[in-house]
């Protein structure tokens, strides 16, 4: 039996997750939420926002958060002497986005006396070498949790990390109810990466004949009034006054209002489409949340399949094919319906 086949749980997914959270996370220490993701991919502003609703719902006491640029060792420490520290989830546990795992790494070196659980990941190494020293790393942490997004991330995690792992939806689920969609404007939507985790189905030229296909990543944002004030905060928390509470009360609503601002960017994109076609996850996972029917392909690495295999497989709403062929096939049944 594949890794992929086997039954995941006996919850929903939102179930899950607060399953999860409830496991891993002590309930009143104090709590920090590192790596604010401030770039333009939607999918890390609604990871965000997933999990910012996952601790308000369990009651944790959230004291500091900043991105990687802002983090500030002895704010933290002022902040919270002693609790526990969450790292944002994601994508980029391994090698392909190396800045966030060296920054992960650094944060578990300097602080061994919290709790460090890392939120919902995939994993993903490169190379057979990257695995060892990352379990170097993490072995000399004497109490670090690792959420996974699928079971292949799974077994990486518990064969070669050998470290405490759950496996766990990725947070944005817990959007559920939070977003609507608004009425659409073509009848396909490709949303295509642009970076490097595109696949090798040229999603960028998908055609359909006698239908109308707008083509697009969600990379792209306009400047905004919060995007600046943010830039603001985080340099404050940067700063010696980062450990203020204050400064952290500030710095949190920032964060939560341009995290927002970016989801809601996102849902309005998708919303365009009668049906959406891509190749990034978190596409696929606000198209679940907004109810619209549409068509995966792959990433460089498996992300999505790994994904959707554990735990939308069965769900009409979406599906999962491995070439643009059959992604015009799928589309063009979709649209008939």
């Amino acid at each position: 039996m594949k890794l992929s086949d086997q039954p995941v749980a006996h919850f929903s997914p939102l179930e899950t997750i607060r399953q999860c959270y409830a496991q891993a996370l002590i309930p009143g220490l104090p709590t920090a939420l590192l790596d604010f993701p401030d770039h333009s991919n939607v999918g890390d502003s609604a990871i965000w926002m997933g999990e910012m609703i996952g601790l308000r719902e369990a009651g944790h006491d959230l004291r500091y958060t900043c991105d990687v640029t802002s983090f500030n060792e002895m704010a933290l420490r002022r902040r919270m002497p002693f609790g526990q520290i969450l790292l944002h989830g994601g994508g980029n546990f391994g090698t392909v986005w190396p800045i966030y795992q060296a920054f992960r790494e650094a944060v578990i070196q300097q602080f061994p006396g919290y709790r460090i659980v890392q939120l919902p990941q995939t994993v993903h190494f490169e190379n057979d070498l990257a695995p060892s020293h990352t379990r170097d790393r993490l072995s000399k942490h004497p109490d670090f949790w690792l959420m996974v997004r699928d079971r292949r991330s799974e077994q990486i995690a518990r064969e070669q990390l050998k470290v405490p792992t759950l496996l766990c939806p990725d947070s944005a689920l817990m959007l559920k109810g939070k977003l609507q969609r608004t009425e659409a404007s073509v009848d396909v939507l490709v949303l295509a990466r642009t970076d490097k985790e595109a696949g090798d189905a040229q999603l960028r030229n998908f055609e359909l004949p006698k239908h109308q296909v707008s083509c697009i990543d969600w990379l792209d944002e306009t400047p905004s009034i919060t995007r600046y004030l943010t830039a603001l905060t985080k340099q404050a928390g940067k700063s010696n006054w980062g450990g203020l509470r204050k400064v952290q009360q500030i710095n949190h609503r920032a964060f939560h209002a341009l995290a927002w601002e970016r989801v809601q960017r996102g849902a309005a994109l998708l919303s365009r489409g009668r049906v959406v076609v891509t190749d990034r996850l978190h596409a696929h996972i606000l198209c679940m949340i907004l109810g619209i029917p549409h068509v995966v392909l792959d990433n460089n690495y498996g992300k999505l399949s790994e994904f959707i295999q554990c735990w939308h497989r069965d769900d009409p709403l979406v599906q999962l094919v491995s070439n643009r062929q059959q992604a015009q096939d799928a589309t063009s049944k979709l649209l008939a319906q």
